[in-house]
């Protein structure tokens, strides 16, 4: 999820942590377990909303002029926390792909992420493309939820900047819904768009009938409509997200 710099950075740049762990911190360090939300749902659309609201919650506001480091081949992170295990490792170096594989034993859920950042340069940022499939499995339903993930835009000018930017697509075959997220931010002179921005809409994939609408910001609140009620609820609340948070303990010093 971080840009890989063409030139080598002196270590006062970099962040005290592998990439491994800052791909895998967006899984493990939540104030509120989000993930574990995506399996307690009876009904298979408050299921597909909270796995949403949960894709929303793997965002994290990135600090622009730090990079973590870049992890070797073989490199492994891996964290427990209560029923959540969660193991990353780096299978390829050129390029450089990351692997994510983490269980929620008492939820009976699965994670297998795979990514491969690919940068490009366009004049006046770095649009970091983060290629790969995620899937989030809940066993005991029986469903598979595919997405993808934004790109990382880095802003030189005319403000230097970071934003998450583009469009995701959420699907599951075994429930026919799917959803259609696009992250926006300021334009480049900042007089359209909003900071940070998230909208899109949740939608039956045989219809394609929207039936719930979302907007807002990802790292403060957004908001979804019921198209056939029209009643507004607040799906996510990035504060409940990153409050509350504790240093992890590491058991292991080597």
């Amino acid at each position: 999820m971080w840009v890989l710099l063409f030139v080598q950075l002196p270590p006062l740049f970099n962040l005290p942590k592998s990439h491994l762990q800052c791909y895998g911190e967006t899984v493990y360090c939540m104030g509120t377990d989000m993930l574990s939300r995506c399996n307690q749902a009876d009904s298979p659309v408050d299921r597909f909303i909270s796995v949403v609201a949960w894709n929303i919650s793997t965002l994290r506001p990135p600090i622009f002029g730090f990079v973590p480091y870049n992890p070797i081949l073989g490199e492994t992170h891996h964290v427990s926390r209560a029923n959540l295990n969660v193991l990353l490792e780096q299978i390829s170096h050129h390029p450089p792909v990351s692997a994510l594989h983490a269980t929620d034993e008492k939820q009976k859920i699965q994670l297998i992420w795979c990514q491969q950042c690919v940068p490009k340069f366009n004049g006046i940022a770095v649009v970091n493309e983060v290629r790969g499939k995620r899937q989030l499995k809940l066993l005991s339903r029986g469903e598979t939820y595919e997405m993808n993930s934004p790109n990382l835009l880095i802003r030189l000018l005319p403000t230097p900047g970071v934003d998450w930017d583009g469009d995701v697509r959420i699907r599951c075959p075994e429930n026919g819904l799917e959803a259609e997220l696009h992250y926006g931010h300021k334009s480049f002179l900042g007089l359209r768009g909003s900071h940070r921005s998230v909208k899109g809409k949740i939608l039956e994939t045989s219809t394609k009938r929207t039936l719930f609408e979302f907007n807002g910001n990802w790292d403060r609140t957004v908001t979804m409509k019921d198209n056939t009620s029209g009643k507004l609820t607040v799906i996510y609340n990035a504060e409940e997200v990153y409050s509350g948070l504790k240093t992890p303990i590491v058991n292991d010093l080597q």
